[in-house]
């Protein structure tokens, strides 16, 4: 089955036209997220965000639910364009 709107429903089409992106920045607020039944356990999987740091997109934010420790992937790292001269040294091991 094919729906389709009327042709006044379409968007105007302009070559010159720029294109608008809009952009929302939010304050880190706290979220909590209640815990499935047994039912809906079996479905459970990683929750992803999209979002962008230090004005970067990142397409896979890993949503933990407040981990003793964060670990960022090197790629990331490199993604985030941070070098050597940025890591800490640590004797934490994992």
């Amino acid at each position: 089955m094919v729906f389709m709107l009327p042709m006044e429903f379409k968007a105007p089409v302009h070559a010159d036209d720029e294109v608008a992106v809009a952009e929302l920045a939010l304050d880190p607020v706290q979220a909590a997220f209640e815990k499935p039944d047994e039912k809906e356990r079996r479905h459970l999987r990683p929750l992803y965000v999209k979002g962008h740091i230090d004005g970067r997109p990142m397409t896979k934010m890993l949503v933990d639910g407040g981990a003793a420790v964060d670990v960022m992937p090197y790629i990331v790292f490199r993604k985030l364009r941070f070098g050597e001269g940025d890591m800490m040294g640590t004797d934490m091991v994992l």
